[in-house]
């Protein structure tokens, strides 16, 4: 190939050793890795290189991108070639689950694809179909994972473990997606009560410490591990969001929602956003004002009105509009909550 026809991957990611695990899998490819800057510089380079080179592509992480687009559909409306589209993975390592419903949405505003995981223990793993988009895009020959593990070991790229989705398929063998719904489907949640309150649909996290350790046969320690793991992650959260995960009688949720999974992420949005959406309008708290923004536990009641989900199941739906980056905390302090807490759409 001529230099301008080259394969070559253009990279936008927040984690160094994230980037040199992907950089190692694309030279072991022989694709070109290039750097991209979360600025307006950086955006004109992708869009220019995509645009000149046909064995070009794009891997995005939208954390890093956040600087230059806060979200994914400025991403796409930046990239206005359905064509070029086409070439732009996505990725979203450090927040949250991304379900199948989300990989749709993706897809369907025309990206080729969503992975949560870009760490060198996921590119290695069987399931993982990010390096075979990388083939066909750049036109390059598909790589063997066992290939694969055998050059990051040359290489002195570590199998990393101690990041939380690392951990989680060190441990067990799986991606955090499909352990949270092995566990979802395995450990037992009921309406509980506490002080007189009730709160649907939870577990205890003594039972799913029990659960993790029966069937992936560990010692209780190490199902905390990874229990921990998934909180950090969002895929399990404390019905009150007050405490972490806990080898205790807590009430603890997972973020797998059926009744979520059935809903169309851009048209829930665009109804939201409009004129018999959810409320939005200046507020204040302890003196201080906040314009243009909502009240979480209001949009938890519209979703869960008009959708017709449960409330718990109602918030985690939302946050999935958080992890796209069309839904942020006023302060930036955490993720939606169902509870007197404001912010704003993006």
């Amino acid at each position: 190939m001529k230099n301008s026809e080259a394969a070559t991957a253009m990279l936008l990611l927040p984690s160094k050793q994230d980037n040199r695990a992907v950089r190692s899998a694309l030279m072991a490819m022989k694709v070109l890795p290039q750097d991209l800057t979360a600025n307006k510089p950086g955006m004109s380079q992708l869009l220019e290189s995509l645009q000149v080179m046909p064995h070009s592509m794009a891997l995005i992480d939208l954390d890093a991108l956040r600087p230059a687009m806060p979200t994914v559909l400025a991403l796409a409306k930046f990239v206005d070639d359905p064509m070029l589209r086409q070439r732009v993975v996505l990725t979203r390592n450090s927040f949250g689950p991304v379900w199948a419903s989300d990989r749709a949405w993706v897809k369907q505003l025309g990206f080729c694809d969503m992975y949560p995981e870009m760490d060198s223990a996921s590119l290695v793993a069987e399931s993982h179909d990010f390096l075979d988009h990388v083939a066909q895009i750049t036109d390059v020959a598909s790589i063997n994972p066992n290939v694969l593990s055998k050059y990051f070991s040359a290489m002195q790229v570590r199998l990393d473990g101690s990041a939380p989705r690392g951990l989680i398929r060190k441990i067990t063998g799986i991606d955090a997606e499909s352990l949270c719904t092995l566990m979802a489907s395995n450990v037992k949640s009921l309406d509980r009560t506490y002080r007189f309150k009730s709160y649907p649909s939870c577990f205890l996290g003594s039972d799913a410490v029990t659960w993790l350790s029966s069937h992936f046969r560990m010692q209780r320690d190490m199902a905390l591990e990874v229990g921990l793991a998934l909180g950090k992650l969002g895929f399990v959260n404390h019905v009150v969001h007050e405490q972490a995960f806990a080898d205790a009688p807590n009430f603890y949720r997972t973020a797998v929602s059926s009744s979520a999974d059935r809903l169309d992420l851009g048209a829930v949005l665009a109804a939201m956003v409009s004129k018999n959406g959810v409320e939005v309008r200046d507020r204040s708290y302890l003196g201080k004002n906040y314009p243009a923004c909502f009240v979480g536990s209001e949009a938890v009641s519209w979703v869960h009105q008009n959708y017709k989900l449960p409330r718990h199941s109602a918030e985690a739906f939302l946050n999935r509009l958080y992890g796209f980056g069309l839904i942020h905390h006023v302060m930036d302090e955490h993720k939606v909550q169902d509870g007197n807490f404001f912010y704003r759409f993006d």
